[in-house]
């Protein structure tokens, strides 16, 4: 994964989780050959997810693992998915794939590089907003929005809606302890 298309990523999920994002380059896991499914010519996305579960992260940190391999979940009636996330309050891990959003891939070679970070961007939104316990929206524009293709994945916002930011804001606050 190029370095180049990670660093936008920085500033935008600091914004949007109000927290101080790292680039974990030191924890680059290789190919994820172990999750190839060969009858469907694509990988596993949560055999990937569950080698990103296990890297040492400090604390209560969460993970994004950003792939270039077209993932999908195993015996889904979805060809492909963008990403996939280990969804919950104690989650940490969430894993977005390029492989699907890169223009490279399938308008006759031309890079778009700008269009590129801004979907990866959304997803990145999306799947983090399920470690921190969101579900998937019926708003169209909002970042919870579960696209199924490129145009949905284009006609919604990195933002989360109104509805999403009350779910948010109340889940980030710490859990009161019980008496």
């Amino acid at each position: 994964m190029d370095e180049k298309y990670l660093h936008p990523l920085v500033p935008e999920l600091e914004k949007r989780f109000t927290t101080k994002v790292h680039l974990a380059l030191d924890k680059r896991l290789p190919a994820p050959d172990y999750a190839y499914d060969y009858e469907a010519e694509k990988h596993i996305a949560m055999y990937i997810l569950s080698k990103l579960i296990e890297v040492d992260v400090p604390g209560d940190a969460k993970i994004l693992g950003v792939a270039n391999v077209d993932i999908f979940v195993h015996r889904s009636v979805q060809e492909f998915i963008f990403g996939q996330a280990q969804f919950g309050r104690t989650s940490k891990a969430a894993l977005i794939s390029i492989y699907r959003m890169d223009p490279f891939s399938y308008v006759d070679g031309k890079r778009d590089d700008e269009l590129l970070v801004q979907r990866m961007i959304k997803e990145a939104v999306h799947e983090l907003g399920h470690v921190f316990d969101l579900r998937n929206c019926v708003e169209p524009e909002c970042a919870m929005y579960l696209p199924k293709d490129l145009r949905s994945l284009d006609k919604k916002t990195d933002n989360f809606c109104l509805n999403c930011q009350k779910a948010f804001r109340t889940l980030k606050q710490p859990k009161k302890p019980e008496n």
